[in-house]
């Protein structure tokens, strides 16, 4: 069966990120240590600071952690040879690293879903939407930039290339999308380009699952357009990748 096929590759893949000290370390313990001083010492004590701090770590970390580990991780397997393997398998090249995607995607939802649990169990911050909401912001965010990522991938003949273009991607939207600078804080201009930005329904996402009491339904438009930044760049980086060859 196809699908037990992937499942088995996914854990074969996640098992293999585990190994990777550095790649766990970017992904759980830095964001983390980040949540945990910003929280714990930057926030003054003030709630409502914390909050916003929290959703902005979150949306960072997402962006991050998924932009990177895909896009940097998906080239250099390629550029080892690691999918043209699976031609001699009865496994497809297309299902491996389908399956290496999902794994890292796994990873970085993982790794935002400790970040909130941390905030609200350690630091208080509430979950007034309740947990389906951020659960499903935070799985569609990771969707979206995993997608950015994979498309990223789909372009970079190799992994310094890849790494170039995450950070051309990363910079602005951390200065735009509002984990930087909050969006009433920028100029006009630069507020509706904040509002594009999936960054921007992550953010609002999250930030409405926490305080404004929101729940799924709520967030239906901002998921929906998660879902089409998840959709639009993972089809173009797959009609790419397959013209290239893994």
């Amino acid at each position: 069966m196809p699908s037990l096929v992937f499942i088995r590759l996914v854990e074969r893949q996640l098992r293999l990120l585990a190994r990777d000290r550095q790649l766990v370390f970017w992904n759980f313990g830095f964001f983390l240590l980040l949540l945990v001083i910003f929280l714990g010492v930057l926030s003054g004590g003030d709630a409502a600071v914390r909050v916003t701090l929290a959703a902005a770590l979150v949306t960072t970390g997402v962006m991050a952690n998924a932009l990177f580990t895909v896009a940097v991780g998906l080239t250099a397997a390629r550029e080892r040879g690691v999918f043209r393997r699976y031609w001699l398998t009865p496994t497809s090249p297309g299902l491996s690293v389908s399956a290496a995607l999902c794994a890292r995607a796994v990873m970085v939802f993982s790794a935002a879903s400790l970040q909130v649990i941390v905030a609200g169990v350690v630091f208080g911050v509430p979950w007034s939407g309740g947990a389906l909401s951020w659960i499903t912001i935070a799985a569609l965010g990771t969707s979206a930039f995993a997608a950015i990522g994979f498309a990223i991938a789909s372009l970079a003949p190799a992994p310094h290339v890849a790494n170039a273009l995450a950070n051309l991607v990363f910079i602005p939207m951390m200065a735009l999308g509002g984990t930087a600078l909050p969006a009433s804080m920028m100029p006009e201009a630069w507020e509706r380009l904040y509002w594009v930005l999936p960054t921007a329904a992550i953010l609002e996402g999250l930030l409405g699952a926490f305080v404004r009491g929101e729940g799924v339904a709520d967030n239906g438009a901002r998921l929906g357009y998660l879902a089409l930044w998840t959709v639009a760049p993972a089809a173009w980086a797959a009609y790419r990748w397959r013209r290239r060859g893994p």
